[in-house]
């Protein structure tokens, strides 16, 4: 047996005597546990050493002896991570963190500002350089409700049944919008039948077939008692305009053929009865089929003669009877009271022409007389200017030649030619001051000599200009006007320095 053994087994031994007789309580064993003592002491050194010689080669003796009652549990080391793992993770994480922060900070609000100057820039193009197939769709869009009602009254005419016996014509729909349509009625006080269905109904077709193509009721547009007063407007649900129409009215049924007209009702009030304004009402209406209606064939072989049921015999009488019980009836009610409102139309309408009538010769009225007053204080002020601009001409005596002048010859439109010496730094617009100055004989004597001081007439006569009536010209070809050249001095213009000929033509 070896001596690793023999330690082992008497470890286990002592343990095991000890627990028994730490439970027995025995004190006679005093003596035996000094010496037991002594010697597991003893024999604990040696198996110190001898453990720590033999540790690495009975590792798994060991593992087994930690488990034995009493046995100290073995420290558990952590393995540690090495240095150069730690490195790496640290690096691949901080390079993610400038990657994002990079992103944030500089890429993503570069594209937001690209997004926001290139949809900027799109907007300004969009303005600059409009699209004209753009402004063929809003032609469209504009011109959508009368070309959806013009489709509207051509199919109607397509689904005419062909009847045999006698020609079927269509009322006078309106050619436009029923917002035009409207308007007609209302500016107007014309009464207006709307016609409107719902493509997804086939089967009712008796208003169309007994009433809309009813001789009687077309004759109601051409009747001369109505002087033409009546108009009809159609749709169907796929136009916009039906729809409202139909939500408005509060149709349930399709088709639907309703009156409407202007009215007004009467309230009393302590200054006695008086009537409200009038406005559009719906007076009567036809809604949906009749339910025992048989559309009539539309082509009846001569082995097959006509239907003579009773149904088809009656159904002939009742179109007839509701276009005179649903429509003529209300007709024939409120026409004069619509005659009236006609009449308060015209009036209204004749008074509004005459007040802008009015208003426009009052305008003009004014602009005349404003015109006028504008007129005689630009006299009164070329008067005043052309006096004090006549007592400088006479102080310089122009008739007579002196140096630095321009000799400048001036035929008149009397065929009279005068000679004048114009010092070469006036400009030519005094040229034409002095020619108005003698046409208006303002050169003689020194009656006419102005009070006005130079400063003075600095401040009153800022940037004026005196409209003159007549035009100088060279007589030389090609004959050149100098109206554009007032502002220049004499010495530049070579027409008139050192000496020139000059014609006034009269406007």
């Amino acid at each position: 047996m070896s001596l690793n053994t023999r330690i082992r087994d008497y470890f286990r031994n002592s343990s095991y005597h000890r627990l028994g007789t730490n439970e027995s309580g025995s004190s006679s064993s005093g003596g035996v546990d000094d010496g037991s003592n002594s010697t597991t002491a003893t024999t604990a050194t040696n198996n110190g050493i001898i453990h720590n010689n033999s540790n690495n080669n009975n590792s798994r003796s060991n593992n087994r002896n930690n488990n034995l009652p009493g046995a100290f549990p073995e420290e558990e080391v952590l393995p540690q991570p090495s240095r150069t793992a730690i490195n790496s993770h640290t690096i691949r994480n901080s390079a993610n963190r400038v990657n994002l922060w990079f992103s944030y900070i500089i890429i993503q609000p570069i594209i937001l500002i690209m997004l926001i100057v290139f949809s900027v820039l799109a907007k300004i193009t969009n303005l600059l350089y409009i699209n004209p197939s753009n402004l063929k769709a809003r032609d469209d869009l504009v011109e959508e409700p009368v070309d959806k009602a013009n489709k509207f009254v051509r199919n109607l005419e397509d689904n005419l049944p062909p009847l045999l016996d006698q020609g079927v014509n269509l009322p006078p729909f309106f050619q436009g919008s029923y917002t035009q349509a409207l308007y007609m009625a209302t500016q107007r006080g014309k009464f207006l039948f709307v016609y409107l269905s719902n493509p997804n109904n086939e089967n009712s077709s008796f208003i169309f077939d007994e009433i809309i193509i009813n001789p009687k009721f077309t004759k109601i547009f051409t009747n001369s008692q109505l002087n033409n007063e009546v108009i009809i407007w159609g749709g169907d649900l796929t136009n916009p305009e039906a729809y409202q129409l139909a939500n408005s009215l509060n149709v349930t049924k399709f088709p639907f053929l309703g009156l409407l007209c202007l009215t007004r009702s009467t309230k009393m009030t302590p200054e006695g009865p008086q009537k409200e304004p009038a406005k559009m009402s719906l007076i009567g209406k036809i809604q949906g089929g009749n339910p025992l209606y048989v559309p009539p064939s539309p082509s009846p072989s001569p082995s097959q003669p006509p239907s003579s049921s009773p149904v088809s015999r009656s159904q002939t009488h009742i179109g007839s009877n509701l276009i005179k019980n649903k429509f003529i009836s209300k007709i024939n009610k409120y026409e004069p009271e619509l005659k009236l409102i006609r009449q308060e139309l015209k009036d209204k309408y004749m008074t509004e022409v005459l007040k802008r009538q009015q208003e426009y010769n009052y305008l003009q009225s004014v602009h005349k007389d404003m015109q006028k007053k504008a007129e005689k204080q630009q006299q009164a002020k070329t008067k005043a200017y052309l006096e004090y601009k006549a007592s400088e001409f006479l102080n310089l005596n122009l008739e007579l030649q002196a140096p630095n002048t321009a000799k400048i010859a001036i035929k008149f439109p009397d065929s009279t030619r005068k000679t004048f010496y114009f010092p070469q730094n006036m400009k030519i617009d005094d040229i034409y001051i002095y020619v108005e100055l003698y046409k208006r004989n303002m050169l003689q004597g020194k009656s006419r000599m102005s009070k006005i001081t130079p400063a003075e007439a600095e401040t009153m006569f800022e940037n004026f200009q005196v409209k003159f009536n007549f035009k100088l010209l060279s007589p030389l070809p090609p004959r050149m006007d100098l109206s554009n050249m007032r502002n220049e001095f004499i010495q530049n213009v070579d027409l008139v320095y050192p000496n020139g000929l000059l014609i006034v033509e009269d406007d």
